[in-house]
């Protein structure tokens, strides 16, 4: 190697610099989430630092507000979702205290249940391809061509 291609190599940004990487790394905290449980949390304050941060490109950027909103999605039907099975168990729990002679309809309550573990997979799912489509796209260094679609 001569002495202007060592200068052109030394001068020449590192391409997978930490900064940016940044989206990768939110992405792969979103994704152990689902073998640790809080790593979201670290996430999400990461997006919300880095996106205000004035060395962010556009690029990121876009990654950034696509996984905030997952997050919050993500959040949100996860409270829809717990506090509806509680409300199914305390109301099916409560029906049936009277006894079998009250005629609460036994099978309703298992098939809610089926019901909302079905929701529960389909929004893991929906959560685990939108940190996976963040996760290739920031790979490439390329935007989200829609940050604030509800599905993908």
């Amino acid at each position: 190697m001569d002495e202007t291609s060592q200068s052109q190599t030394a001068s020449t940004p590192q391409d997978n610099s930490l900064n940016m990487q940044r989206p990768v790394i939110i992405s792969i905290l979103y994704l152990a989430n689902f073998v640790l449980g809080f790593s979201v949390f670290i996430g999400v304050i990461l997006a919300y630092v880095w996106r205000g941060e004035e060395r962010t490109s556009e690029w990121e950027k876009t990654h950034f507000t696509y996984l905030i909103r997952t997050f919050w999605i993500g959040f949100v039907v996860t409270l829809v979702f717990f506090f509806g099975m509680f409300f199914t168990i305390f109301a099916t729990t409560w029906a049936f205290d009277g006894g079998p002679t009250t005629g609460a309809p036994r099978g309703g309550f298992f098939l809610l249940m089926l019901f909302g573990m079905l929701l529960f997979f389909a929004m893991s799912a929906w959560f685990a391809i939108r940190s996976i489509l963040s996760l290739v796209k920031a790979g490439e260094r390329r935007p989200m061509p829609n940050p604030k679609a509800l599905l993908f």
